[in-house]
C-alpha cells in the first residue's frame, strides 16, 4: 500500500515539475505575439488557479499531498510573474529585487507549512537575493576588500544561525542543516585564500579554524557520525588547500625537503593516535548527563561511535598524505633532485609503490593506502602528460588489482574511479571526438552498473553500484549539452526516459540512494536545459509541457486504478497548511495586490512621463528565469562626476542628475549632478540613479528584454533607447532604436 502511494507521489512531482519548468520556459521566450496583458492574465490566473486548487484539495480525504504541491505551484507562478513584470517593463534582470520578493511568501509558507520543497525555496532565493544586492552582475565590483570579505562573512553568519535554528528545531528542514553547515565552512575556506584576498585572507584562517574546530567539538558532543564526516572532509580539504598555497609562495628545494619531513610525521602521529582512540574506554555517563534524546534504547554504543571515528580518521589523512604526499614528490623530484626526464621517474615510482602495495597487506592500513594513492596519483597522471599508452595500460591493471585484492568500500570507490579515468585517457589518444569518448564511457558505466546487479559479493557488488551509476548520469548529462543534430535528442530522450524510470524503480524497491542521486540529476537537467542554446526556450517549453501533462494523466489513472491501496498517510504538513489556511489567503492576496500596483506604476510611467532619448552599448547575457535581455550602457553611465564639488555626489550611493537634449542629435547628455530643491531649465530632466564605482551609475534602465535568439541584431544595430521619465526622475525604458527600424 505505501509504495504504491509513493509511487503516486512520486509522479504527482515530475509531472507538477515538468509543468511548471514549461511555464517558466515559455514566459521566458518573451514572445512577441503577446501583448503586455495577454501575458500578465495567465500569471494571475496560475497564481489564483494554483492556490484555489490547493484550497478545494485540502478539503479532499487524502489529499494533502497535493493541496501542499499546488500551493507550491502558485508560489513559483508568483515568482514567474514578478520576473514576468519585470521583463515587460524592462527592469531588474537577475536584480536583487526580485528574488528578495519572491523570498518573502515563500519563507512565510515555510514557516507556515514546515513542508521541504518551501524551505529548499526559501533558501535559494534568499542567497540569490544577497548575492545580487552586494554584487549585482556576479562581479566585486570596485569594493574594498576589506567590504567585500564583510559582505561574505555576513553571508556565512546568516547559514550559521540557519543552522543552529535547524539544530535546535526552530527550522524542520535536514537540508537547511547540511546545506548552512556547508556553507560556513565553505565561506570561510574561500575567504581564507591569502592570493584572492591579499590584506586580509591570512587573518580568515582564525575563523576558519574556529569553525571547524566547534564543528568537530559539536559533531562529537552531540555523537552524528555524518557531520564529524564532513568536519573530517573539510578539515582535509583545508589543510590541502594551505598546503598548495604554501607551494605557490615558497616554491624551493628547503620546503619540500620539510613538506616531506612534515607528511611523514603527519601519518605517523595519526597512526598512534588512532591506536590510542582504538584502545580509548571513556566511563559510561551517569544517568542525569545523559543528552536529551539518548535516553534507553536511543543511546548508541560507544564501541560503534569509536570506530566511526576512527573510519573518518583514516579517509581524511589518507587524502591528505595522498596529496601533500605527491605534490611532495613533484617538488623533489623536479626541483631538488632536477630530474632531466621527470615524468619517467614518477612513472616508474608509481609502479614499484602501487604494485607492492597491494601485495604488502600486513603494512599498516593508513600507510598503505597513503602511499598506494600517492603512488596512483603521482605515475598514473605523469603516464597520461606524458601520453604513454603502455603504462597507462599499466596502471588501468594495477587499479583494477588494487579493487580486487583491497577491501573496503571507500577503497574500492576510489580505484573504480580511478580506473574509469584512466581509461578515459587511454581513448584520447585513439578517439578525436571528445562526444564518441565520453558516450563509450557512458556505455561502459552502463554496462558495469547493469552487470552489478548480478554480482553476489556484496562487498565487490556495491561500491561497484555505488560508483558507476552517479557516473553514469554525470556523463550521460554532459552529453546532453555536447551532442549535436539527430545525437542531440537522442542523449536527451535517453536521459529523461532513464532518470524517470530510475525513480519509479528506485521508489518501489525503496532505494534510497538511487533516488536521490535520480532526483538530483532531474532537477539539475531542468533547470540546466534553461542554458542549453541548441533547443529554443519556447520548444523546450512545449515539450516539457506535454511531457508534464503526459505524466499527470498516467498518474492520475494509476492512482484511480489502485486507490484503495495507496491511502494518503496523514503528516504534519498536512496539519500545519490547514492550522494556517487564513493566514495562507492574505499572502496569496498580497502577492496578486503587490503584482498589480507594480503593473500599475509602471504604466503610469509609461503614459505620463516625458520621452527622452539616449545612445548606448548593448551586451548580450541571459537572465536566470526572465529570458534573453541586452544589458544596456549609456553615454550617461559614466558621467565626469568626481571632479564635481558636490555634496550629493559624495555623501551616499543614491543620486540624481540632470539630462539636456543635444540640440543637433536631440539625444539627451549629462549636464550636471541634480541638487536638491534645484529648478530646472525648459527641455531639462531629472534622473535617479545608483552610484557605482567611482564615476559609474545605474539608472534601473539597463536591461532590455527580447525574443530568443535576437541577441546578436540587437547588440550589432540597437544604437538609441527610448525612455520615459516622470517629474520625480523614475525612468522606464520604453524601445530600443535600430539603425534602420524601431523594435517594441
Amino acid at each position: 500500500m505505501k509504495s504504491k502511494w509513493i509511487t503516486i507521489q512520486l509522479g504527482y512531482v515530475l509531472g507538477a515539475s515538468s509543468l511548471l519548468t514549461a511555464i517558466v520556459y515559455f514566459f521566458a521566450t518573451n514572445w512577441e505575439q503577446l501583448n503586455r496583458w495577454e501575458k500578465f492574465a495567465p500569471t494571475f490566473l496560475l497564481i489564483l488557479g494554483f492556490y484555489g486548487l490547493s484550497v478545494w484539495l485540502s478539503h479532499q480525504t487524502g489529499r494533502q499531498f497535493l493541496s501542499r504541491l499546488s500551493l507550491f505551484a502558485s508560489c513559483v507562478s508568483f515568482g514567474v510573474g514578478a520576473g514576468l513584470i519585470g521583463q515587460t517593463y524592462n527592469s531588474h534582470a537577475d536584480s536583487y529585487t526580485l528574488f528578495a520578493v519572491w523570498f518573502i511568501p515563500a519563507f512565510l509558507f515555510a514557516i507556515w507549512t514546515r513542508w521541504q520543497p518551501f524551505y529548499i525555496l526559501s533558501y535559494i532565493l534568499g542567497h540569490l537575493a544577497y548575492c545580487f544586492y552586494f554584487f549585482p552582475h556576479w562581479q566585486g565590483g570596485s569594493d574594498s576588500e576589506g567590504v567585500r570579505i564583510t559582505i561574505w562573512v555576513g553571508l556565512a553568519i546568516v547559514n550559521g544561525i540557519i543552522y543552529l535554528l535547524t539544530e535546535r528545531g526552530k527550522l524542520n528542514s535536514s537540508f537547511l542543516k547540511w546545506i548552512s553547515f556547508q556553507a560556513v565552512i565553505g565561506i570561510l575556506l574561500v575567504l581564507s585564500n591569502s592570493y584572492a584576498f591579499e590584506d586580509y585572507g591570512v587573518f580568515m584562517n582564525l575563523p576558519l579554524i574556529g569553525a571547524l574546530a566547534a564543528a568537530v567539538w559539536y559533531s562529537h558532543k552531540m555523537r552524528s557520525k555524518a557531520y564529524l564526516l564532513f568536519s573530517g572532509l573539510w578539515i582535509s580539504a583545508t589543510i590541502t588547500f594551505k598546503y598548495i598555497e604554501l607551494v605557490v609562495r615558497h616554491y624551493n628545494e628547503l620546503f619540500f625537503i620539510i613538506s616531506l619531513l612534515f607528511v611523514i610525521v603527519f601519518i605517523g602521529a595519526n597512526v598512534k593516535f588512532m591506536t590510542f582512540i582504538r584502545a580509548w574506554q571513556p566511563a559510561e555517563k551517569p544517568r542525569n548527563e545523559v543528552l536529551d534524546g539518548e535516553a534507553g534504547e536511543d543511546v548508541k554504543p560507544e564501541g560503534d561511535f569509536t570506530k566511526w571515528i576512527v573510519r573518518v580518521l583514516t579517509v581524511s589523512v589518507v587524502i591528505i598524505g595522498s596529496l601533500l604526499g605527491s605534490l611532495t614528490v613533484i617538488g623533489i623530484v623536479t626541483l631538488v633532485l632536477g630530474f632531466e626526464n621527470p615524468e619517467n621517474v614518477l612513472m616508474g615510482f608509481g609502479l614499484v609503490v602501487v604494485t607492492s602495495m597491494i601485495f604488502l597487506k600486513k603494512l599498516n592500513a593508513l600507510v598503505r593506502y597513503t602511499i598506494l594513492i600517492s603512488g596512483l596519483l603521482l605515475g598514473a597522471g605523469a603516464a597520461v602528460f606524458a601520453e604513454n599508452i603502455p603504462v597507462q595500460f599499466a596502471f588501468l591493471a594495477l587499479t583494477i588489482a588494487a579493487f580486487i585484492y583491497i577491501a573496503g568500500m571507500v577503497h574500492r570507490i576510489f580505484f573504480f574511479l580511478a580506473a574509469i579515468l584512466i581509461t578515459a585517457a587511454i581513448l584520447t589518444n585513439w578517439l578525436n571526438s571528445s562526444v564518441v569518448i565520453l558516450s563509450v564511457i557512458t556505455g561502459l558505466l552502463f554496462v558495469l552498473f547493469a552487470g552489478g546487479q548480478v554480482i553476489r559479493n556484496a562487498a565487490v557488488r556495491q561500491p561497484v553500484l555505488y560508483s558507476s551509476y552517479p557516473s553514469f548520469l554525470f556523463t550521460l548529462f554532459v552529453l546532453t549539452f555536447m551532442t549535436e543534430s539527430a545525437w542531440y535528442y537522442v542523449t536527451n530522450a535517453l536521459f529523461f526516459i532513464l532518470v524517470v524510470l530510475a525513480l519509479v524503480v528506485s521508489r518501489q524497491l525503496h532505494s534510497r540512494w538511487i533516488f536521490a542521486w535520480s532526483m538530483g540529476f532531474w532537477t539539475a537537467f531542468l533547470v540546466y536545459k534553461y542554458y542549453d542554446l541548441a533547443w529554443k526556450l519556447l520548444h523546450k517549453s512545449i515539450t516539457f509541457g506535454m511531457i508534464g501533462i503526459l505524466i499527470l494523466i498516467f498518474t492520475v489513472w494509476y492512482e484511480k486504478r489502485h486507490r484503495l491501496e495507496a491511502a494518503e498517510p496523514e503528516t504534519a504538513a498536512g496539519a500545519n497548511v490547514k492550522a494556517n489556511r487564513l493566514l495562507i489567503a492574505v499572502l496569496v492576496l498580497l502577492q496578486i495586490a503587490a503584482m498589480s500596483i507594480q503593473i500599475g506604476k509602471s504604466e503610469w510611467l509609461l503614459s505620463h512621463g516625458q520621452l527622452i532619448k539616449l545612445q548606448l552599448e548593448p551586451l548580450d547575457p541571459r537572465s536566470l528565469i526572465q529570458g534573453d535581455y541586452v544589458r544596456l550602457r549609456y553615454t550617461i553611465s559614466e558621467p565626469p562626476i568626481s571632479d564635481m564639488k558636490n555634496d550629493d555626489v559624495t555623501s551616499k550611493k543614491k543620486i540624481s542628475v540632470v539630462l539636456a537634449p543635444n540640440t543637433a542629435t536631440d539625444v539627451y547628455e549629462f549636464k550636471r549632478v541634480y541638487t536638491k530643491g534645484e529648478e530646472l531649465a525648459p527641455g531639462e530632466v531629472r534622473m535617479n540613479g545608483t552610484r557605482r564605482g567611482y564615476e559609474g551609475i545605474d539608472y534601473g534602465i539597463e536591461n532590455y528584454f527580447i525574443p530568443e535568439g535576437t541577441g546578436r541584431t540587437y547588440e550589432q544595430n540597437a544604437k538609441f533607447a527610448e525612455v520615459k521619465v516622470s517629474a520625480g526622475g523614475d525612468a522606464i525604458l520604453e524601445r530600443l532604436i535600430l539603425q534602420q527600424s524601431v523594435v517594441q
